[in-house]
């Protein structure tokens, strides 16, 4: 099945996605520890912007999104994110991931588009990559910004706090045996209508994505590396 159509519905129709979203209370007793901030969610559509810390991160919070408005975030993600091209390019959008093609990288913004206008809920890491970094963000991208002032809905910045993981090993042992748990943080709406009408060049969107960063490093306890306007 082509992943053209995993884009005519919010929650993905595939079986991957129906046993992935009914163990997540499995997931949370092995992974989660503490959330805060969940009420400061506010109605679909919306774009999630979190910093990248590990494996985990997007699984858990498109959990919460599933918990609570029965519907996942779809994250943007690598196409090698999981065992390979292949195998991401395959099981992502049966997961709610949107998978970015670089021969054509600008495509996966299209896509979360249409998922925002048909009033969903798009995750985004605008560092871009995984960062283990405990005192800094990375410089942000600034597709978080350009999506949220093309398809004018808010963006809610999320803190994530959680072990560095890249492989199976690290996971039971930082998770199962240490016990060492995620905390998620999510902050209020980021609401950018003051923007709305302006020319969308590359001065605003620093601007946009500075503002995001600085919410997400306040949340995550991180500095922000921000843009030289």
């Amino acid at each position: 099945m082509s992943v053209s159509l995993y884009r005519m519905n919010i929650k993905p129709k595939s079986i991957f996605f129906f046993l992935a979203s009914n163990i997540r209370h499995i997931v949370y007793a092995v992974f989660l520890g503490k959330v805060e901030g969940i009420e400061n969610l506010p109605k679909p559509p919306f774009i999630l912007a979190l910093n990248h810390v590990s494996i985990p991160d997007a699984w858990l919070v498109t959990n919460l999104m599933i918990s609570r408005f029965k519907i996942p975030a779809w994250i943007i993600g690598r196409d090698d994110f999981w065992l390979g091209k292949i195998w991401s390019n395959f099981i992502g959008p049966r997961l709610g991931g949107i998978i970015i093609d670089w021969r054509e990288p600008h495509k996966a913004l299209e896509r979360a588009h249409e998922i925002l206008l048909k009033k969903g809920i798009v995750g985004i890491f605008p560092e871009g990559t995984r960062n283990s970094d405990p005192r800094a963000l990375c410089l942000g991208k600034t597709g978080a910004a350009r999506l949220a002032l093309s398809a004018k809905v808010p963006v809610v910045c999320v803190g994530y706090f959680g072990p560095k993981i890249a492989t199976t090993f690290e996971a039971i042992k930082n998770f199962v045996f240490k016990r060492n748990l995620a905390r998620i943080v999510f902050g209020k709406p980021l609401d950018f209508s003051e923007y709305y009408g302006k020319t969308i060049d590359r001065e605003l969107l620093y601007e946009a994505t500075d503002k995001i960063m600085v919410q997400i490093g306040a949340l995550c306890g991180k500095r922000p590396r921000l843009h030289n306007i």
